[in-house]
């Protein structure tokens, strides 16, 4: 993982992680690591780091179908307002060559037939300020840009 901060205080972090659970995880405890080491704060109970993971997970879970060697390159651009994250892999494209539209699980059902899956989308776009997905030379590239309170 690559970090550095800039004269106005944002921080960039890269990295390029296995299409695992376990990589996402650790992902992300490097992320905070490397965000207090710059003593770049974030509001407690912020979201961005929901928006994150769900979109690492989908990775791993759709576009590898939970397949152990691919690779997911990760781009985050953190300034007070806002994350700026990029995403590129090399699975599967997306259904329809774009991001699902996210519409909220029916959750007026009784307790036994609850969903177990069908949020994350709804999540990544409810958090996001901005989504882009494109399909270019075989790699999936998802870029979101969520906002941050410090």
């Amino acid at each position: 993982m690559e970090a550095q901060r800039s004269e106005d205080g944002t921080v960039s972090i890269s990295c390029t992680l296995a299409s695992t659970p376990e990589a996402v995880r650790e992902t992300l405890i490097e992320v905070h690591k490397a965000l207090s080491e710059f003593q770049f704060k974030t509001a407690s109970g912020d979201v961005w780091e929901i928006a994150l993971v769900e979109a690492m997970n989908n990775i791993v879970e759709h576009a590898y179908a939970d397949q152990d060697d691919g690779e997911i390159a990760v781009s985050l651009e953190f300034s007070p307002t806002a994350v700026d994250a990029k995403f590129t892999d090399y699975g599967v494209p997306m259904p329809g060559g774009q991001a699902p539209a996210g519409t909220p699980a029916n959750v007026d059902v009784p307790l036994e037939d609850l969903p177990e899956g069908g949020f994350g989308w709804f999540l990544i776009r409810s958090l996001s300020s901005k989504l882009e997905y494109s399909r270019e030379d075989h790699s999936n590239h998802l870029h979101l840009e969520i906002p941050v309170s410090s």
